[in-house]
């Protein structure tokens, strides 16, 4: 059989099984990300520590409890990734150092989106003070997020922050750090 016949033959089953009703395509793989998933995966964990069991029944987040003498280690850079991993998206290359975000995929960039990794004082040579999650950008220029490791009252929790803060490049009130950039998660 030729490749035309060899077309027109599968054609035509396709076009009979349409015909025939309806019909349920299974498709292997995993689902498609998407931010909105980042930022339900993120909420679903609000309040936890570091050590908690997380949304999906495993233990912590990554490495999160596995600090020296049992306690957790500072683990924003964990929980960014495992939420990002969990929403489907490539975690390759991220560690539990909040500057391998700036490594990452295609780059820190200066435009916040919901899902981006969110870098605080980060030196641009894999070295960061802390990483979270863009939750929410507004109208107005601020923005919302969520991390790992910070929280006004128990800083060993995942916490939003609730309040709107500036969400341009440089010094910010939130954290009395710098914003150093984004990073948008990839696939």
């Amino acid at each position: 059989m030729n490749a035309a016949s060899l077309r027109s033959t599968l054609t035509r089953g396709l076009v009979a099984v349409a015909l025939a009703g309806p019909t349920l395509l299974l498709v292997s793989g995993p689902a498609s990300a998407s931010t909105d998933d980042i930022v339900n995966i993120a909420n679903a964990n609000m309040s936890n520590h570091a050590c908690d069991t997380n949304s999906t029944g495993g233990q912590g987040y990554n490495s999160s409890c596995t600090g020296d003498g049992g306690s957790p280690e500072n683990w924003c850079a964990d929980f960014a990734a495992w939420v990002w991993q969990q929403a489907g998206y490539n975690v390759d290359g991220l560690t539990p150092a909040a500057g391998s975000f700036d490594q990452y995929g295609a780059g820190v960039h200066s435009d916040p989106q919901v899902g981006d990794a969110i870098l605080f004082d980060d030196n641009g040579s894999g070295y960061a003070d802390h990483v979270a999650i863009v939750t929410a950008v507004n109208p107005d220029g601020t923005i919302q997020s969520i991390g790992g490791n910070e929280g006004t009252n128990d800083p060993s929790t995942s916490y939003v922050n609730s309040d709107s803060y500036e969400g341009t490049v440089g010094y910010s009130s939130y954290w009395g750090m710098t914003i150093s950039g984004y990073v948008s998660p990839t696939n």
